[in-house]
């Protein structure tokens, strides 16, 4: 009787620390891809202890979701691993699509970036070239003076 007070007791207390620690995501973002429903391929990290891979942002009639990674049963695909609540299915998704959202904003900044400094070289070549300026018709250069 005793042993079973014991169990019930440890398992009490498990329970009670479970909600104590908060679960930490750290979203990646691997690749992006602009075209197709396929909008980028991430994983996750679960208080640096669990990997998800192949996880997935995907673009759907209602905007963009999180896909888990899934395997192709028959007809329809079923998930590997999910999240069992909707809470923390909420976070999990927050957590990825934050991470996208950042790393759009950085490549778009990279791309403007990239955009001026084009332009800046375009605009110091096109002065350069306006310094220079084209021998005058009928003089001859000193190096064209010489026989062919």
């Amino acid at each position: 009787m005793a042993k079973a007070q014991t169990s019930q007791g440890v398992k009490e207390k498990a329970a009670q620390e479970k909600k104590q620690l908060p679960l930490e995501y750290e979203a990646r973002i691997h690749s992006l891809y602009p075209e197709g429903s396929v909008r980028a391929a991430a994983s996750i990290n679960l208080n640096g202890c669990f990997a998800i891979r192949g996880v997935k942002v995907m673009e759907g009639p209602k905007g963009l979701f999180v896909s888990m990674p899934s395997y192709k049963s028959g007809d329809e695909y079923k998930d590997i691993c999910f999240p069992t609540t909707a809470e923390m299915r909420k976070e999990l998704h927050s957590a990825v699509l934050g991470e996208y959202q950042r790393t759009m904003e950085q490549s778009y900044s990279r791309a403007e970036k990239a955009m001026e400094k084009r332009e800046s070289v375009l605009d110091t070549l096109s002065q350069k070239a306006a310094e220079v300026r084209p021998p005058a018709p009928g003089k001859a250069k000193a190096a064209d003076k010489g026989e062919r």
